[in-house]
């Protein structure tokens, strides 16, 4: 046989061998996905991803390759209510709790998924070790809510319509009265040492950065607060992530509790 289709063979059974395997289950009727990796590293860190599991796939991938689990709880159109909180709880006594995973995951807060990441890393401080938002809604009137703050986002009018419900507000205007603010409640995760990554794009205009991770990054740096920024000059809402998710992954890696 070549040589180079036996490099060929060696090679694709090295990524065969070396893929993550991914286990599937259901924690308070919601569907649960881990990528396990074939050796856990010291600690078992782990990264808890508040939405769209597998989207930075390469990121997660990398991560498993180093020893990380990554989980995600499916707690779509929930927005961070105490109802997703509520079935997080369940899932940090199962991870943590009954595998003993870190008592501190790294959070990926993806869009939408900051309103998860930060929501926990307001209830539980001393159960995060890494708040990761990647063009992250950090404040909702911002998105889905469309409320011109300092920038117009496009909105959502279907997805503000669902938080509405989730949380119970009677009209747009309780809605905007009640919402938590970006930076909210989250001075304590400074104290408890939670370092701060943001991803983002400096022209989104879905999810306008100046109204969203601008206001955490300022908390962290007001407060002498342990960050990582990654600007992307330009950039939208799309794509998430790095073209490389190397400097990421060297962050979380490094940052890991």
């Amino acid at each position: 046989m070549p040589r180079i289709l036996l490099a060929l063979l060696g090679m694709t059974f090295c990524a065969v061998a070396s893929a993550a395997t991914v286990e599937k289950l259901t924690i308070d009727g919601k569907a649960v996905t881990v990528k396990v990796p074939e050796k856990a590293a010291p600690g078992k860190p782990w990264l808890w991803v508040g939405e769209f599991g597998g989207h930075l796939k390469t990121l997660e991938d990398g991560l498993v390759a180093h020893g990380w689990h990554v989980v995600y709880v499916g707690v779509s159109n929930q927005f961070g209510s105490s109802r997703s909180m509520a079935t997080w709880e369940k899932a940090y006594e199962e991870f943590h709790g009954k595998r003993g995973f870190s008592a501190k995951p790294a959070l990926l807060g993806i869009s939408r998924g900051g309103l998860y990441v930060n929501a926990w890393a307001r209830l539980h401080p001393d159960r995060v070790s890494m708040l990761y938002l990647d063009n992250a809604v950090c404040d909702i009137r911002s998105w889905p809510g469309g409320v011109a703050l300092t920038h117009q986002s496009k909105g959502s009018a279907k997805d503000w319509a669902l938080y509405k419900t989730e949380f119970g507000y009677a009209n747009d205007d309780e809605a905007k009265a009640k919402s938590l603010q970006a930076a909210e409640g989250l001075l304590p995760a400074i104290k408890a040492g939670v370092f701060l990554i943001s991803c983002h794009g400096t022209a989104d205009k879905t999810v306008p950065f100046e109204d969203n991770a601008a206001h955490l990054i300022k908390l962290w740096q007001d407060n002498g607060g342990r960050m990582k920024v990654f600007p992307k000059a330009g950039g939208d809402h799309h794509p998430h992530g790095l073209p490389d998710p190397k400097p990421l992954i060297e962050v979380l890696t490094a940052e890991a509790k």
